[in-house]
């Protein structure tokens, strides 16, 4: 079987030495421990010459303590896993490895260790162990490690999405609850849509092609927001998903943060139950805060990011679209155990008159918060569990 002889400089073997003395290790597990630590040495060059990472800080064998309970000699690749690096003296034929290291491993590589310590010839490699000798001959060739190594990134590109899916679902699932309770309590359905649509609506799948092409070819914030009211209008049964594949591409994509919530928005009228959809919920606030006889509405709107959280908008504003908000008029989001968390108030030298307080927020779900619209003497706090 052919063989790839990596030297080991003075650094390998400081390396080495320094793990070796701070383990304690007895002799002859020492012996073994400082081959085993130098076959490690030796894979570590093997992979620096093929551009493929590791990690010395989150692999086992760089930990003194470790080694007087468990013999490891393993190199971690970031996003993929371990590999198990076993020496053998020059002229052995067989490799020893312990049961401990027969899980959690990508694969096992055999290298022999030169007498001199100088070098290190790579021989073999398995994927899979169920025994703690094994003859060299059974071995394959060190190549075989390739393969393994492609398969394991293909698997890791795969289950980074699929993960990245369970969590948005969780929280859309925690989102969709919240809706379904906070309605029996005198909360309403609420659009997130600021603007007419830009064109006159007419209907068709090649209208909505064009509507797509038209987002895909904008780079105004305002035209491209104005695109997506006109898409959630458009779309039907029959090309729905079209246009919901467009809207999670925005959500995925884009860096302003309007227009992520109104495609959200737009989603969750198209699906109220996507995983990516963001639903939000109104609410007319008591009679004692009405201002100059027009009522005040409270808005809270829900999303699932990908940060694994819930991203929120808390919103007040006078029904009237001209009607400023008074002066005084505060929002605050609290605590479920009123400690004040962000808050916005209606200042008396305000530059320009206000018409709506806006807070944003992001929480893990499970959090519970408050939000208190006060004025004067009079206040109103609603509770929202998730």
């Amino acid at each position: 079987m052919p063989t790839t002889t990596i030297p080991l400089t003075a650094n390998d073997r400081q390396f080495v030495q320094r793990i070796a003395v701070q383990s304690g290790c007895p002799q002859p597990r020492l012996k073994q421990l400082i081959q085993n630590l130098l076959a490690v040495r030796a894979v570590s060059h093997w992979l620096d010459i093929y551009g493929i990472a590791y990690d010395w800080q989150k692999s086992y064998c760089v930990n003194p303590l470790i080694h007087l309970g468990d013999e490891v000699a393993d190199i971690y690749l970031p996003g993929l896993g371990r590999l198990e690096c076993r020496a053998i003296a020059a002229g052995e034929q067989t490799a020893h490895i312990p049961a401990e290291v027969w899980t959690d491993r990508l694969g096992y590589l055999m290298v022999e260790i030169n007498d001199d310590l100088l070098s290190g010839q790579l021989v073999g490699f398995l994927q899979s162990v169920q025994t703690e000798s094994i003859a060299k001959q059974h071995f394959q060739p060190i190549d075989t490690l390739f393969s393994v190594l492609a398969i394991a990134e293909t698997r890791a590109a795969n289950i980074i999405p699929e993960t990245m899916q369970r969590t948005l679902h969780g929280l859309a699932r925690t989102i969709q609850n919240w809706v379904t309770t906070a309605q029996e309590n005198a909360w309403e359905i609420g659009e997130f849509f600021f603007w007419e649509p830009s064109f006159s609506r007419a209907r068709g799948a090649s209208t909505l092609e064009k509507v797509i092409t038209k987002l895909q070819e904008a780079s105004d914030d305002t035209a491209q927001q104005r695109l997506i009211i006109t898409l959630g209008e458009l779309a039907k049964e029959e090309n729905q998903s079209l246009a919901m594949a467009e809207l999670v591409k925005i959500i995925d994509e884009t860096q302003n943060n309007d227009t992520r919530w109104l495609a959200a928005g737009t989603l969750a009228r198209l699906d109220p139950q996507h995983p990516q959809a963001a639903h939000c919920l109104k609410k007319m606030i008591g009679t004692n805060l009405e201002v100059l006889g027009t009522p005040l509405e409270l808005m809270i709107s829900l999303m699932p990011n990908q940060q694994q959280e819930i991203s929120g908008i808390i919103e007040l504003k006078s029904l009237e679209p001209n009607q400023s908000l008074p002066v005084g008029l505060r929002l605050s989001l609290l605590s479920e155990t009123d400690d004040l968390i962000d808050e916005i108030v209606v200042a008396e030298n305000q530059a320009m008159p206000k018409n709506i307080l806006k807070i944003t927020l992001d929480i893990e779900p499970g959090t519970d918060f408050r939000v208190r619209v006060s004025l004067g003497d009079f206040s109103v706090t609603e509770d929202v569990h998730l």
